[in-house]
């Protein structure tokens, strides 16, 4: 770092004059900068951490299945461990890449702990207790909280109406459930269901020049 008296400035680089005026540089103190700044650290941290993470989950899995092996139950257990370790780091992975886009990474959360507990359900014996409550449940709660934070952070109409559109869609999927007569009760899912009826109905109605727009745009119509 270097200092013009003239011009009062600090000049960075191994420049001896001023570029402004000419005048010679002082050195301000011993130690010179770079040039250009240094590359920022944090995504080669980060990229390590999930290394070691990824080292660990796939430890415990192998772990799992061993010890599975050696002392066999009536269930293989350590399939819903393994697939558990996966969709955690399927988790993590969309966290760092969503991390700006919370509406997204919350759809995209849902999606797999509906995966998740659909598979721990048929492991465990299909007892219905998945598509009976998860399903309708989480996705019932991802559109109230999908909503309520397009709301609270200010978000524009097409920042969030696509993803709500999209899980208000996905709420209507407990009909069929509930015509195949899959579930124990059907108070979740007609709970869901009305909530799915109630969003795509108030996005028509409140928000529907501005839906159109975004379908526009995300289609190239």
């Amino acid at each position: 770092m270097k200092w013009c008296g003239k011009c009062k400035v600090k000049i960075v680089g191994t420049e001896n004059y001023c570029p402004l005026c000419q005048n010679e540089l002082s050195k301000l103190d011993n130690i010179e900068e770079d040039l250009f700044p240094t590359a920022y650290k944090g995504t080669k941290e980060r990229h390590m951490v999930m290394k070691v993470l990824t080292f660990l989950m796939t430890l415990v899995g192998i772990i799992s299945v061993f010890l599975n092996i050696l002392f066999p139950t009536n269930i293989w257990w350590a399939l819903i461990v393994v697939v558990t370790l996966i969709c955690i780091r399927i988790s993590l992975s969309i966290a760092i890449a969503k991390h700006r886009s919370i509406l997204k990474y919350l759809l995209h959360q849902s999606l797999i702990i509906i995966v998740l507990a659909l598979f721990i359900d048929y492991v465990t014996g299909q007892h219905g207790w998945a598509v009976t409550f998860v399903l309708p449940i989480i996705f019932t709660l991802a559109m109230i909280v999908m909503y309520l934070l397009s709301k609270i952070l200010h978000l524009q109409a097409g920042e969030y109406m696509i993803y709500l559109l999209l899980d208000a869609l996905f709420g209507i999927i407990p009909v069929v459930f509930l015509v195949t007569n899959s579930v124990k009760t059907p108070i979740p899912s007609l709970v869901c269901i009305m909530v799915s009826i109630i969003s795509v109905t108030a996005l028509i109605i409140f928000e529907g020049s501005a839906m159109y727009s975004e379908l526009k745009r995300r289609l190239h119509i």
